[in-house]
This record gives structure tokens, sequence and C-alpha cells, in this order.
């Protein structure tokens, strides 16, 4: 009898968050359990926003309101069906893509969502950008000709990273603006209004006992704590090696706090000026 029982299809689960607030270590924790399999980046939100848009040339037929159930269920089970295909074979197939949890919900997933200290993300960030050579500003442009020369350039003159005024209230108030969105977003769940099954954890809480809140994570997702894997280097808090620290590298750093060591009295009022907000509903 047992055997023309079909098996349960995969579950899908998304990691959100801003941009270097530890989305890609959540990945990389979720992924020690033999029943998850999650990939990064979809940048699901990109092709959703652009299928919508498409329908402008359609005589507005997708567009009316009895229709638009209709569009939005086949767009949801297009990104189940690409998820598991691309992440598959797995129990729970997960896509980590670091964007505003308004952007995309897709009814009966769940959802992990982690907020990091927007300055610590400020300066992961600014070294990322650096090595991708991607800065827009012309001051930052200068100082990506530095860590060409020299990648430690910055980590010998900490105060020199984040000189850019208009950088530092740039990044602040695009990062104040989404947390506080994602919190309101949050909110709206709590109170029904949202479809949006979610856990929030914090990348400090993470760092500081990452063992127990992986496995406050794993139980949210009806997986078994104990079968998961140990810890490695690149699931560890600071990479393994809380005082290991490439400026080149894409897993830099890995630690908690360390935006002290960087920011001057003047660059944090400019960060904390633009972000107020959102610094303390991360309570950073």
């Amino acid at each position: 009898m047992l055997r023309f029982l079909k098996p349960k299809p995969p579950e899908l689960f998304f990691i959100r968050g801003y941009a270097k607030s530890g989305t890609n270590w959540l990945c990389n924790l979720m992924n020690l359990h033999p029943q998850v399999r999650c990939c990064g980046e979809f940048h699901f939100p990109t092709l959703f926003r652009g299928l919508l848009g498409e329908q402008e040339d359609l005589a507005a037929l997708l567009k009316k309101n009895e229709n638009r159930p209709i569009l939005e269920d086949r767009l949801h089970q297009m990104i189940r069906d690409l998820v598991v295909d691309v992440c598959g074979p797995a129990r729970l197939c997960g896509d980590r893509t670091p964007c505003p949890l308004r952007s995309l919900i897709i009814p009966d997933s769940k959802t992990l969502y982690i907020t990091r200290d927007g300055r610590d993300a400020m300066v992961s960030w600014t070294y990322h950008s650096m090595n991708l050579d991607i800065e827009e500003w012309p001051e930052m442009k200068a100082k990506v000709k530095q860590v060409q020369a020299d990648p430690n350039y910055f980590e010998t003159h900490k105060n020199e990273l984040l000189s850019c005024e208009q950088s530092v209230r740039a990044f602040a108030a695009q990062w104040n603006a989404v947390v506080c969105d994602d919190f309101d977003v949050m909110r709206a769940a709590d109170r029904g209004e949202i479809p949006l099954d979610y856990h929030w954890v914090r990348y400090e809480d993470l760092h500081r006992d990452t063992l127990a809140r992986r496995d406050e994570i794993y139980r949210f997702l009806n997986l078994k704590p104990k079968q998961a894997q140990p810890l490695t280097a690149k699931t560890e808090a600071g990479f393994g090696n809380g005082k290991t620290n490439r400026p080149h590298h894409f897993y830099r750093r890995g630690c908690a706090g360390t935006w002290q060591e960087y920011f001057t009295d003047e660059q944090r009022n400019w960060f904390e000026s633009e972000a107020s907000e959102a610094l303390q509903l991360v309570a950073a």
C-alpha cells in the first residue's frame, strides 16, 4: 500500500536581509543539514517585476483584478519550480537573495530574515564594492586604486576607509529605508495582513551562539537539529578564526562590532543621522 503514496513535494524557503548582513553565512549554515539545499542568488524580485511589467502590452487582460491572482499564482509556481530544479533534490529548497522582504512574498513558504548592525554592513560592503571595482563616487574610485595597489592599505589607515561623506550617508539612508520597511512587513505579518511566515535572527546573536541560533532556525523549518553536520571553517563565527582579516577576500572577516575600528566620531555621526531608526530596530 505504501508504494502508492506519492512523496511530498519539496518545500520552499527564502533567506532575506540587506546586503552584507550575513545572508551567505546563514545559507551555509542551513546547508549543513542533509535535508536542505539553499542556493543564491536568484534575484526573483527583479524577474517578477519584469514579467509583470511585460503585461503592459497585453491589452490589460492580465491586469484586470479578477485575473491578477491567476497571474501571480502562475508566477509563484514558476519560482517554486525553478528553485526546486536548481537546488534539489532536497526536502527543503531555498533561495538566498539579499533583498527587501516586501519585494517578493510567496504564500505557504518560510522566510529567514537576518539583520546586522548597519555600520558593520557598511564596512563589509565598502570592501566588497572596492574589490569588485563597482564604486560610483569619485572619492571612492580613488580608494579602489589604493586597494588595488595595496589590499591592506585601509587596514593600516582604517579611519580613511569611510572618509567619503556622500558614500556613508547614501548607504546609511538606503539601509535605513529598507530595514524600516522590512520591520513594517513583519509587523503586518504579525497582524495577519501579509502571508509571511518568518523567523528573524540577528547577526550578532548568531555570532555569539551559532549552534543555538542555528538549531532554533532548523526547528522553525521543522528539521531535527541533531541530523546536521558539525560547523566548518566557513560556518563558524569569524570563519573559524576571529583574528583573520583578508581585505581582498569574499569571506573577509565575519565579525560583529568591528565597525568601531573604522568609523571616526564624525563618520559615525554621518551614518547615525541617516539611520537612527533602523539602528534602534535591529538593537544595534
